[in-house]
């Protein structure tokens, strides 16, 4: 059973935002407590890393053939793909990786 509204002709599904302070974060692995300089350094290192990610998959797949294919909410198999957007790119078999991996 699914908790989503179902959406009307025309209408489209927006995910809801709130800011959020963060302070300081812990390594779980040694408890060290990381300072709200360190934190924000190590927050911008992962947004740069999915933003890389996320350039390669588009310019890998910003293609009438692969637009198509997403438009079309199936897979190759003719099955509807998955709503997480994640789930539907494994299933298409379009993947992401850090560069240099």
């Amino acid at each position: 059973m699914s908790r989503k509204l179902p959406l009307g002709e025309g209408e489209t599904a927006r995910t809801a935002c709130a800011r959020g302070l963060l302070c300081t974060g812990v390594v779980e692995k040694t408890g060290e407590v990381l300072s709200a300089a360190v934190l924000a350094q190590r927050v911008g290192c992962a947004a740069d890393l999915v933003s890389g990610m996320a350039a390669d998959l588009l310019a890998e797949h910003w293609n009438a053939t692969d637009v198509d294919t997403l438009a079309s909410g199936e897979d190759a198999g003719g099955r509807t793909l998955p709503s997480n957007a994640w789930m539907a790119l494994r299933r298409l078999g379009w993947t992401a990786a850090a560069a240099g991996a």
